[in-house]
């Protein structure tokens, strides 16, 4: 989907880091893509990159143009860095992250993705406050902290007996 928006993206001066495996054929079908939309150009395809959080600071803005998703942990990788998403609200993203923490787009709509990059670069501050607000809701929610009160409830309502009750025959 990603590849399907860059067309779209022509006055937008930006250059495609991929980052990520996939099979030799997945990479062989996607670069044809490219090639026959007359983007390649503008895409560096960088494979698998060990510890890829150290590098997102680098990033203007994070794109997750997933068709499906569970929650990905990519999500969590750009928060953390502070950088803007744009992201298709599929899966568990919607969990994740809400429109004033990113960009939000439906799936299959390259159109949409393209808005929701260009106005990354159009409304730099926009930009800026929903990837900070994006931060806080990290440490907030899915920080190691809330995490380790959530379990810690968890076990605080099974050894008082307030789990889930047997069924009952009728």
């Amino acid at each position: 989907m990603l590849l399907d928006a860059l067309p779209h993206l022509n006055t937008v001066p930006l250059t495609i880091s991929l980052i990520g495996g996939g099979t030799g054929a997945e990479q062989r079908a996607l670069r044809a893509r490219a090639d026959k939309l007359g983007v390649a150009d503008r895409i560096r395809w960088h494979g698998v990159v060990p510890d890829a959080e150290r590098v997102y600071t680098a990033f203007d803005v994070c794109v997750l143009s997933s068709r499906t998703e569970g929650t990905p942990v990519v999500l969590f990788e750009a928060m953390a860095a502070g950088v803007p998403i744009v992201a298709t609200a599929v899966g568990g993203v919607p969990d994740v992250l809400s429109a004033e923490e990113a960009v939000l787009v439906a799936s299959e709509d390259p159109v949409g993705l393209a808005a929701g990059i260009r106005d990354v670069y159009a409304h730099a501050a926009a930009a800026a406050r929903r990837a900070r607000a994006a931060r806080l809701r990290l440490e907030r929610e899915f920080g190691v902290g809330p995490w380790l009160d959530r379990y810690a409830g968890i076990y605080r309502l099974i050894t008082r007996g307030g789990g889930a009750s047997a069924p009952v025959a009728a």
